[in-house]
């Protein structure tokens, strides 16, 4: 049986059923605006590649830390910053899986990971400040930033754990 995706139109919402592998790029036949793929299918491709980026984030928050506790701040400031990168492309895979997504249940368990994935990548740049801080010897910004970032980390709390990838489209 050959695969057949849903793909709606950016400009004016048409949508198109496409068979075959691969994704390609369908234009409108009303609007002449690229369609992209749609459902939750794809929301749950997106879903995955974001929770793999979450998943380095954290890890690499984990290691910026260490280094931070250490006093090498130099080194825990590079990290944070890579950190804060690969939650900032799991917001983005996130996002589009919202987008992207048919059902309600679907959505919602990609919504809450894009407002915690948002929530910890705010807290790790304000990390990243604090360690900046730190090395000019500004400690009352280095307090700052870092209740700052406990309070974004607070509230990423709020959205409880992220659904694993494989449970989310069933």
């Amino acid at each position: 049986m050959e695969k057949t995706e849903i793909y709606h139109c950016d400009g004016c919402g048409a949508q198109y059923r496409v068979s075959g592998e691969g994704q390609p790029t369908v234009l409108c036949s009303e609007c002449k605006q690229v369609a992209s793929p749609h459902g939750d299918s794809v929301a749950g491709r997106e879903y995955h590649v974001g929770h793999v980026k979450y998943v380095e984030g954290r890890r690499r928050t984990t290691e910026a830390m260490e280094r931070f506790e250490s006093g090498d701040l130099t080194l825990a400031r590079g990290g944070f910053n890579d950190a804060a990168s690969e939650f900032e492309d799991s917001v983005d895979h996130f996002t589009s899986a919202v987008s992207g997504a048919d059902s309600e249940s679907v959505r919602e368990a990609c919504e809450r990971a894009r407002k915690k994935a948002t929530c910890i990548w705010q807290a790790v740049e304000w990390l990243g400040g604090a360690t900046y801080a730190s090395e000019q010897g500004d400690t009352d910004r280095e307090r700052r930033y870092r209740e700052d970032a406990q309070q974004r980390l607070r509230a990423a709390k709020e959205y409880g754990e992220l659904v694993a990838p494989e449970n989310v489209t069933e």
